[in-house]
């Protein structure tokens, strides 16, 4: 059921696309530090415990955004000259290029994460406020939950080894590897099998039958969801102009 004071779903989706749009028109590195943070709170306010789960991200995140950054710097020969030992140099654009990389994606996954909170029905409310049809509402949702369901089925998986007493840090990295193989041709199998239970469950329910969808519970687009883009949009464009 929807709460009464609830922003419309479209509204959300619209400030995830201004945010993850904005992070690739803006090259300044103060800039797309204001717009990593602004959502990460946005993200923490749409989840549960959010917080802690957005310092968990970027812990998780973080040796990625390293390696990523790594080979920037390293390989990256244009800029003006920073610093250099042997072969190995450092320009000012290879650095520049590297944080702005690691930002974007940030701000693009704790958009993500923003989204991944939002069932099937808000979707649907979304799409069919501004008449999109209820197929792409589906596959958009599916999407966005396909990679938290494959994570929360490996990690039940790497449990499971830790409760039988295989633990993957003792293992030397050709096994290791061998297991995390293993656990991720597991996963996506059970994540397809659940699909095709998924779609018998939608072709049960009536899905792309003809005529007329009803739904029990219904939203409309307000001047509160009007008002909210507004103040947002310039939140955004104030922090980007003004760093």
């Amino acid at each position: 059921m929807t709460k009464k004071n609830a922003l419309h779903p479209l509204t959300h989706i619209l400030m995830a696309l201004l945010l993850s749009t904005m992070v690739f028109i803006v090259k300044k590195p103060s800039s797309l530090l204001f717009l990593t943070l602004l959502a990460s709170i946005y993200a923490a306010f749409r989840m549960k415990n959010g917080w802690q789960k957005i310092l968990k991200t970027l812990w998780h995140t973080l040796p990625f955004l390293l390696v990523l950054s790594f080979f920037q710097i390293v390989f990256r020969r244009s800029g003006s000259l920073l610093w250099s030992y042997g072969i190995l140099k450092i320009s000012s654009e290879a650095v520049q290029i590297s944080i702005q990389l690691a930002l974007r994606l940030l701000t693009v996954i704790y958009c993500a994460k923003s989204l991944a909170v939002m069932e099937y029905p808000e979707f649907s409310k979304a799409f069919s406020a501004i008449r999109f049809p209820e197929e792409l509402s589906f596959m958009l949702s599916y999407a966005i939950h396909l990679v938290p369901k494959f994570l929360a089925q490996l990690k039940g998986f790497v449990t499971g080894l830790k409760l039988r007493g295989i633990d993957s840090a003792n293992l030397s990295i050709a096994k290791r590897l061998q297991v995390y193989k293993q656990l991720a041709i597991t996963s996506l199998a059970e994540l397809i099998r659940n699909s095709e239970t998924s779609a018998i469950a939608l072709e049960l329910r009536g899905f792309r039958s003809e005529g007329k969808r009803t739904k029990l519970y219904q939203q409309k687009f307000s001047y509160r969801d009007i008002l909210f883009l507004l103040v947002f949009s310039g939140i955004v464009v104030l922090v980007t102009n003004l760093s």
